[in-house]
């Protein structure tokens, strides 16, 4: 099968929506599959496989909207036309309203099938209803070219709407698991905390290193471990500086994929306090698969992610005391830990891409999708998802 995948980002740019489409990429070239990324220029991303070809489209511009930053791009007709008259057995769009190349190729691709899979949650409030709204006016006119809409999770499909020919389904963005599976725990010297991100408002990495100093009153030898880079960075430090507590924060600004893989192995415990924003989850899925208990942010996504035994991670978004309590009650609870850790290794596959490869391609093939829709599929078909959480 002939495969575009239309990224609206700098592939090489730390994001959920980077990683899903080079592991899924990856993943489809691994079983034969012959993958075309389309992105915007950059730089080469490092994870994705040498038989993927990448296909680079459009400039970008980076900007900043609701507490997060992401590229505004755009292709000249001459760029356009490198992708000529080339056919594709499946076109797959993700976050196909992003300005503006994705939108400038979901019009002259001729594929024969296409599938787009949204990944947006706006933020409470006014800004975030008005985006909602754009988006719900929005997909109901992408959907008459589409023949599947994925929703990551229930908090994108709340602003999706239909009509015509396309198809809405549930279906996390996945990733590559395997090496935070194959991980083995080290000795950090001391109870760890660790956070992986960009540092930017939706993280919450602030909310954490409020945190963090509460924590640290009652254990003393708790340190925090801060991977990721953003607009925030300076700030970060100067708070950690404020509250006394710089001595047990080590920032590691951003790391290569094996420098950032061993921080799961030296943790004890994993931090999201993102207070919105966020679809689903795929860094706390990495953290599941690493066996590290999990304590994060109940926003729309996160609640997808951290279900059943999960659940008791939760906190309220944007509450520094409510954070502060659970991370100590998780440091003082071998047994706790434990539960968290066990169930985490046990659930991280829902967002494994080798796991959940067969569902994409379920909704890749027509006859497949075909099958899906009468209700004649095996359970390999994305409709047993929300079965499975």
């Amino acid at each position: 099968m002939k495969v575009l995948q239309v990224c609206p980002y700098d592939i090489a740019r730390p994001g959920g929506v980077q990683r899903h489409i080079v592991d899924l990429s990856t993943a489809l070239a691994r079983a034969g599959h012959e993958v075309t990324v389309v992105a915007p220029a950059g730089a080469e991303p490092s994870a994705l496989d040498p038989n993927v070809e990448l296909l680079r489209i459009g400039r970008a511009r980076e900007w900043g909207m609701h507490g997060t930053r992401f590229e505004v791009t755009w292709a000249s007709r001459s760029e356009l036309a490198k992708l000529g008259s080339r056919r594709f057995d499946v076109a797959h769009f993700h976050t196909i309203w992003t300005p503006f190349v994705p939108w400038q190729i979901f019009r002259r691709q001729p594929a024969t099938h296409s599938v787009a899979t949204f990944h947006d949650t706006p933020p409470p409030g006014l800004s975030g209803a008005v985006t909602r709204a754009a988006f719900a006016l929005m997909s109901r006119r992408l959907s008459r070219g589409l023949d599947v809409m994925i929703a990551v999770s229930s908090a994108p499909a709340k602003h999706l709407r239909t009509s015509g020919r396309s198809w809405r389904v549930l279906l996390p963005a996945c990733i590559d698991l395997a090496p935070y599976a194959a991980l083995t725990r080290e000795g950090a010297g001391g109870p760890t905390i660790l956070f992986v991100g960009r540092l930017e408002p939706r993280k919450g990495v602030l909310l954490l290193i409020e945190a963090f100093a509460r924590v640290k009153q009652s254990h003393p030898a708790v340190r925090l471990v801060v991977c990721g880079d953003g607009e925030q960075r300076g700030e970060a430090h100067a708070l950690a500086a404020r509250l006394g507590v710089s001595d047990g924060v080590t920032f590691t600004g951003a790391l290569p994929d094996a420098e950032r893989l061993a921080l799961y192995s030296r943790a004890d415990l994993f931090c999201a306090p993102s207070p919105y924003g966020e679809s689903y989850g795929l860094v706390l899925a990495e953290a599941m698969a690493a066996g590290l208990p999990v304590v994060a942010a109940a926003n729309e996504g996160y609640r997808t992610v951290l279900t059943g035994v999960g659940a008791a991670g939760l906190v309220e978004p944007g509450d520094v005391d409510d954070l502060a309590q659970r991370l100590s009650q998780v440091l003082d609870s071998a047994e706790l830990r434990e539960g968290l850790s066990a169930w985490g290794r046990e659930c991280a596959w829902r967002s494994d891409v080798n796991a959940r490869l067969p569902e994409f391609l379920a909704l890749y093939e027509p006859h497949l999708l075909a099958e899906a829709r009468t209700g004649s599929a095996t359970d390999t078909s994305a409709r047993a998802y929300p079965a499975r959480n």
